[in-house]
């Protein structure tokens, strides 16, 4: 029997409850990220151009907090960092499809919300 970690019956039992925890996790992190994607469409229906929705100052900001939030929560920044990336990447597609789309259909962006008033 081999001294190497995650060697017999019981790595194993371990390795499947990781797993499972991954599993876990993945649900929370999907769940997330289509909150933000619903918070992302709602905010582009106020942009009117393609500066609005690709905002490099926007993007260097959220990715600079996205790292520094790693660091802070022991992941290494570099993968948070190129994660929010490729995210940012495909939602910038996502609103440039609906800012087209918008166009297409002779649409202006949505108003903004009145202040409320006590």
């Amino acid at each position: 029997m081999s001294d190497a970690p995650g060697a017999g019956t019981d790595g194993a039992a371990r390795i499947t409850e990781l797993r499972a925890a991954v599993d876990r996790l993945d649900q929370r992190i999907v769940e997330l990220l289509a909150v933000r994607t619903r918070v992302v469409r709602e905010l582009t229906a106020h942009k009117s151009d393609e500066a609005a929705v690709r905002s490099p100052d926007r993007v260097r900001q959220v990715l600079d907090r996205v790292a520094e939030l790693a660091g802070r929560h022991g992941m290494p920044p570099e993968v948070a960092v190129a994660t929010y990336r490729t995210l940012i990447e495909e939602l910038t597609r996502m609103q440039m499809d609906m800012l087209a789309d918008r166009r297409a259909a002779g649409a202006a962006p949505a108003a903004p919300a009145a202040p409320e008033r006590r």
